[in-house]
């Protein structure tokens, strides 16, 4: 049910990235890709994500004492990146320090996708993991609506009720689409 959602939101996230400097969105990519090639063939760096989770987990604690699944839902190391860039832009104004602090964000959010699917995928009995499918979902649902929440926030160039309209609108179709093949039979009268 939520595969489409997830199809619409990365699509039109992408979509708005073309949007915006081509070195902020090259070095989203490119940190998608250094994550991902460091992970399947230098090193996965578990213990990192683990003391991610953890700060989220305390953090979030006192909070919402219910909420234990706050390390994997929220993506503290991508959310202290855009930190830091805001921090370092009041220091150094004159710098375009985007690129860099965008490249660390799409590392950090790719480390934490992977880890928490496959933390969520030993915790899942049985074949089909249907629970588990719906969790990613939800997950990187919330990650990217932050991801897009804070690039809205730190530059014009992505405007975030664009993003929520082309993510819906795609989303909609994939609906439609698949409710018209699953139910509609044409040709009967």
């Amino acid at each position: 049910m939520l595969l489409p959602l997830t199809i619409g939101i990365t699509a039109s996230f992408w979509e708005n990235l073309r949007l915006v400097q081509s070195s902020i969105s090259g070095a989203f990519g490119w940190g998608v890709v250094s994550y991902l090639l460091l992970h399947i063939l230098l090193y996965e760096p578990a213990q990192v994500f683990d003391t991610g989770k953890k700060i989220t987990e305390k953090a979030t604690g006192f909070l919402l004492p219910m909420f234990k699944i706050a390390g994997f839902c929220i993506p503290i190391f991508t959310i202290l990146s855009f930190a830091a860039y805001y921090l370092s832009s009041l220091i150094w104004k004159n710098v375009d320090l985007f690129p860099f602090f965008a490249f660390l964000a799409a590392f950090t959010f790719t480390m934490h996708i992977v880890f928490t699917a496959n933390a969520l995928k030993g915790k899942q009995a049985g074949w089909l993991k249907e629970n588990y499918f719906f969790s990613i979902f939800i997950i990187y649902i919330i990650n990217m609506l932050i991801i897009a929440g804070a690039f809205t926030l730190l530059t014009s160039e992505f405007p975030f009720l664009e993003f929520w309209k082309r993510a819906t609108t795609i989303a909609g179709a994939i609906y439609t689409a698949s409710f018209k093949q699953l139910f509609v039979v044409e040709g009967r009268g």
